[in-house]
């Protein structure tokens, strides 16, 4: 057992290492802590750092637990998706769709399907970072409240990234880590998602059953969008590509950084402000999670971990199903999707059928970003675009829809996945 000398007392390094991985945590779930104005990125650096320097992981240890392939598989998506914002190709696609709609119902239907499928492609935070302004210029003229329709593109963003190793970063490590090809993960997840896309619509059509019954003020027009073709041209072709690849079993994240840095030759224009899409800090708060999850497998809480989840995690698919369903509900909003993933990483592969946990996981992380509205960082953008554009999205209203949805989905998902 290792020890550090401090003030006379020998204290065991693991000890002090444990304590380091559940502080950064602490940081990670609470994001308004009094006098701690900390991000989860920020948060997770610090307890990266702390690891190295005060728990002593050694430097090269904590090079090594960094997962390569899942920076490499998010860079190369982002770059890709970068670019498609730079044509303004999502704010195209909403747009068209959206106008097409005639009715309250008509247009929620739209929002929820348009929300889920580009989510399931291409990052579900994108999807609401882009969406948000122009679905709130799209409302702004017919005389309706904003809510239920924010509400659905953030939910259905988190319902529809469940179908695919792109829709969410929880997802691509997943993908990474259980070893799914992108054809065998969709396939396992259609119905899954699917149906979750089904309820979201449902419950939100019952919820404000009164609100869509009446008729728009005005027709339904979005502000004008000019698509930059031969950039979106070039950014479809090669996602498309990259897609094939994926289906034929080639390796995630070389195909990702392969389409990627294609991308960035074939635009033929300066990469800049493409590049300054990329989600920077969710690269940075993987790799710290990485270093930090090393850290605590050394201390040997990952071993009893495993050990007090086999034996629960034996029996009927259904009953293994609600437990790891029910616990990750819970993770998930106390330190978000992809720490509480992180924290089940080494262990599922110990444990029995770790195909169909590792799905679970998936499922589960993903739908218990709906429960509340800070349940997942898709929530928080369209939050916080919204406000930023003088509508408030309330934290009671969400929880209206989010509790019930989350829930039938997660009970859905498990019954599919536990067949």
């Amino acid at each position: 057992m290792q020890t550090m000398a401090g003030y006379g007392v020998a204290v065991p390094l693991e000890l002090v290492r444990a304590a380091i991985f559940f502080a950064a945590y602490i940081l990670i779930s609470f994001q308004r802590l009094p006098g701690v104005p900390m991000s989860r990125p920020a948060a997770s650096l610090l307890g990266a750092v702390a690891m190295v320097s005060i728990g002593r992981l050694p430097l090269a240890e904590a090079y090594a637990a960094i997962d390569m392939d899942v920076i490499v598989f998010l860079l190369g998506l982002m770059i890709v998706v970068g670019y498609l914002e730079e044509a303004r190709f999502f704010e195209w696609v909403a747009q068209r769709i959206v106008e097409r709609t005639t009715t309250p119902r008509m247009l929620l239907a739209a929002v929820v399907l348009i929300s889920g499928v580009l989510s399931a492609l291409f990052v579900n935070d994108t999807v609401c970072l882009v969406l948000t302004p122009l679905l709130l210029e799209v409302l702004r003229p017919l005389g309706v409240r904003p809510a239920p329709y924010l509400i659905a593109l953030a939910t259905a963003s988190n319902s529809g990234s469940v179908l695919t190793l792109t829709g969410n970063p929880q997802n691509m490590l997943i993908g990474l880590r259980g070893g799914f090809t992108f054809g065998d993960f969709f396939l396992a997840m259609l119905p899954v998602g699917a149906g979750a896309l089904l309820l979201n619509y449902a419950v939100l059509a019952w919820l404000y059953r009164a609100e869509l019954d009446r008729p728009f003020d005005a027709p339904v027009h979005g502000p004008p969008v000019v698509m930059d073709w031969p950039l979106a041209r070039s950014g479809l072709a090669i996602f498309a590509l990259a897609l094939v690849g994926w289906l034929a079993g080639l390796s995630l994240p070389l195909v990702a950084i392969s389409a990627g840095a294609l991308m960035v030759a074939l635009a033929r224009r300066d990469p800049t402000p493409a590049l300054a899409r990329i989600e920077w800090p969710l690269l940075l708060f993987f790799a710290a999670l990485f270093v930090l999850m090393r850290g605590l497998e050394t201390t040997g809480v990952v071993d009893a971990l495993t050990g007090a989840a086999a034996p629960r995690l034996e029996g009927n698919g259904l009953e293994r199903a609600a437990a790891v369903s029910g616990i990750m509900l819970v993770l998930s909003n106390l330190v978000s999707n992809v720490p509480a993933v992180l924290l089940w990483a080494p262990v599922v592969p110990s444990l029995p059928d770790a195909r169909e946990l590792w799905l679970l996981l998936a499922m589960s992380a993903t739908f218990a970003g709906n429960l509340i509205l800070i349940g997942s960082m898709a929530n928080l953008i369209v939050a916080e675009r919204a406000a930023a554009r003088g509508v408030r999205l309330g934290f009671i209203e969400y929880a209206r829809v989010g509790v019930p949805l989350a829930l039938l989905s997660t009970l859905w998902g498990a019954l599919v996945l536990s067949r």
